[in-house]
């Protein structure tokens, strides 16, 4: 179920419009380390890479549960 999409730094505030959750669970799955923060310049990133891998497992888990 692997899906390529453009690698690049993500900003939090674009981490909680793709995944539509509040800031709060985006931080839940900062301290789970589900994403890793990047630190650039002092500013916060995300990988699209981790985030999209992510996504890529909840989806093959949410199909196992329902197969």
């Amino acid at each position: 179920m692997q899906t390529q999409h453009e690698r690049r730094l993500l900003r939090r505030g674009e981490i909680i419009a793709l995944l539509q959750l509040p800031d709060e669970k985006v931080q839940q799955l900062v301290d789970t380390r589900q994403i890793l923060p990047i630190r650039i310049a002092g500013e916060e990133r995300f990988d699209s890479k981790d985030l999209f891998q992510m996504i890529d497992t909840y989806k093959a888990t949410a199909a196992r549960r329902v197969a």
